[in-house]
Protein backbone atom coordinates (compact mmCIF):
# COMPACT_ATOMS: atom_id res chain seq x y z
CA UNK A 1 0.00 0.00 0.00
CA UNK A 2 1.32 3.42 -0.96
CA UNK A 3 0.39 6.73 0.63
CA UNK A 4 -0.08 10.11 -1.01
CA UNK A 5 -0.82 13.69 -0.01
CA UNK A 6 -3.26 15.33 -2.41
CA UNK A 7 -3.06 19.13 -2.43
CA UNK A 8 -6.21 20.48 -4.05
CA UNK A 9 -6.44 24.22 -4.61
CA UNK A 10 -9.70 25.76 -5.73
CA UNK A 11 -9.39 27.26 -9.19
CA UNK A 12 -9.40 31.06 -9.26
CA UNK A 13 -12.77 31.12 -11.02
CA UNK A 14 -14.46 28.86 -8.42
CA UNK A 15 -16.97 30.88 -6.41
CA UNK A 16 -18.04 30.34 -2.81
CA UNK A 17 -21.53 29.63 -4.14
CA UNK A 18 -20.17 26.79 -6.30
CA UNK A 19 -18.16 25.41 -3.41
CA UNK A 20 -21.08 25.54 -0.97
CA UNK A 21 -23.43 23.89 -3.48
CA UNK A 22 -21.05 20.92 -3.79
CA UNK A 23 -20.49 20.36 -0.06
CA UNK A 24 -23.27 17.78 0.58
CA UNK A 25 -22.26 15.58 -2.37
CA UNK A 26 -18.57 16.05 -1.54
CA UNK A 27 -19.09 14.94 2.06
CA UNK A 28 -21.07 11.88 0.98
CA UNK A 29 -18.46 10.75 -1.56
CA UNK A 30 -15.58 11.46 0.85
CA UNK A 31 -17.27 9.22 3.46
CA UNK A 32 -17.51 6.44 0.88
CA UNK A 33 -13.80 6.78 0.07
CA UNK A 34 -12.95 6.83 3.79
CA UNK A 35 -14.92 3.60 4.29
CA UNK A 36 -12.86 2.05 1.47
CA UNK A 37 -9.63 3.17 3.19
CA UNK A 38 -8.61 5.43 0.30
CA UNK A 39 -9.03 8.73 2.13
CA UNK A 40 -7.42 8.70 5.57
CA UNK A 41 -7.61 12.39 6.50
CA UNK A 42 -8.91 15.69 5.13
CA UNK A 43 -7.78 19.14 6.27
CA UNK A 44 -9.06 22.35 4.70
CA UNK A 45 -7.57 25.84 4.70
CA UNK A 46 -10.31 28.10 3.32
CA UNK A 47 -8.14 31.24 3.66
CA UNK A 48 -5.74 29.53 1.21
CA UNK A 49 -8.61 27.87 -0.74
CA UNK A 50 -6.79 24.55 -0.40
CA UNK A 51 -7.69 21.04 0.77
CA UNK A 52 -5.05 18.58 1.97
CA UNK A 53 -6.20 14.98 1.55
CA UNK A 54 -4.17 12.06 2.89
CA UNK A 55 -4.78 8.93 0.86
CA UNK A 56 -3.70 5.31 0.57
CA UNK A 57 -3.93 2.94 -2.36
CA UNK A 58 -2.18 0.31 -4.43
CA UNK A 59 -0.81 2.98 -6.75
CA UNK A 60 -1.15 6.63 -7.74
CA UNK A 61 -3.56 5.87 -10.59
CA UNK A 62 -6.07 4.20 -8.26
CA UNK A 63 -5.82 7.06 -5.77
CA UNK A 64 -6.24 9.70 -8.48
CA UNK A 65 -9.27 7.91 -9.93
CA UNK A 66 -10.83 8.07 -6.47
CA UNK A 67 -9.94 11.75 -5.97
CA UNK A 68 -11.33 12.65 -9.39
CA UNK A 69 -14.63 11.03 -8.34
CA UNK A 70 -15.09 13.76 -5.72
CA UNK A 71 -17.53 16.44 -6.93
CA UNK A 72 -15.13 19.28 -6.09
CA UNK A 73 -12.40 17.81 -8.28
CA UNK A 74 -13.95 19.71 -11.19
CA UNK A 75 -13.06 23.03 -9.53
CA UNK A 76 -9.64 22.03 -8.14
CA UNK A 77 -6.09 22.25 -9.39
CA UNK A 78 -4.65 19.00 -8.03
CA UNK A 79 -1.08 18.08 -7.09
CA UNK A 80 -0.08 14.61 -5.86
CA UNK A 81 2.84 13.94 -3.54
CA UNK A 82 3.92 10.38 -2.67
CA UNK A 83 4.65 10.19 1.07
CA UNK A 84 6.83 8.02 3.27
CA UNK A 85 6.48 7.26 6.97
CA UNK A 86 8.56 9.38 9.34
CA UNK A 87 12.03 8.09 10.22
CA UNK A 88 12.71 6.80 13.69
CA UNK A 89 11.66 3.96 15.95
CA UNK A 90 8.19 2.53 15.54
CA UNK A 91 5.74 3.32 18.34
Amino acid sequence: MQTFMIVSTFKAEATMEQIQALIPAEQARAKELEALGIITSIKISMPKRTAFIETAGENQEIVMDAILSLPMAAIWDIKVFPTTPPAGPAA
